[in-house]
C-alpha cells in the first residue's frame, strides 16, 4: 500500500511540475495568459477572470480579420471552459503583420473589460491590464 502511495505521488508531482518562469516569460516581462504557437505571425489570446472572456473585443477582432482574407489567415483555438481561445495569424508579408499587430493592439482596451487579451507577434507584445477593481 505504501509503495502504490508512494508511486502515485511521484507521478502527480511529474505530471504538475512546474515550468521556470523565463519560459512563460513575453519580451515585455509579464507571464502569457496562455501558451501560443510559434508559427504565428501574430497571437491573440483571450483569457478569462472566472466571468468569462472580452466577447465584444474578440467580435471585433474576428470580423477585422475576416475583412483582411486573404492577405492574412486566422485559426481559432478553444482551450477554456469560460470561452478563453487563442487565434493564430499568419500574414503573407512581414508589413502585413506590422499592420495587423498594431491594428489590434489599437482596438484592444489598455484595462480588461472582462478577461485579458495578450497580442504577441515579432514586432512586440501587449497584454491589457486587470481592472483596479481586482487588485484590492
Amino acid at each position: 500500500m505504501r509503495l502504490a502511495t508512494l508511486l502515485a505521488a511521484a507521478a502527480l508531482a511529474t505530471a504538475c511540475a512546474t515550468v521556470p518562469a523565463t519560459a512563460a516569460q513575453p519580451e515585455g516581462g509579464r507571464p502569457s495568459i496562455a501558451p501560443g504557437d510559434e508559427n504565428c505571425d501574430v497571437t491573440v489570446v483571450f483569457g478569462s477572470y472566472a466571468m468569462g472572456i472580452d466577447s465584444q473585443t474578440f467580435a471585433k477582432v474576428d470580423a477585422y480579420l475576416k475583412r483582411r482574407a486573404p492577405a492574412v489567415t486566422a485559426n481559432t483555438t478553444s482551450w477554456g471552459r469560460e470561452g478563453e481561445r487563442t487565434i493564430c495569424v499568419t500574414a503573407r508579408t512581414g508589413k502585413m503583420t506590422r499592420k495587423v499587430f498594431n491594428d489590434i493592439r489599437n482596438m484592444t482596451p489598455r484595462v480588461a473589460r472582462r478577461g485579458p487579451v495578450e497580442i504577441r507577434s515579432r514586432f512586440g507584445t501587449f497584454q491589457s491590464r486587470p481592472p483596479a477593481s481586482m487588485s484590492r
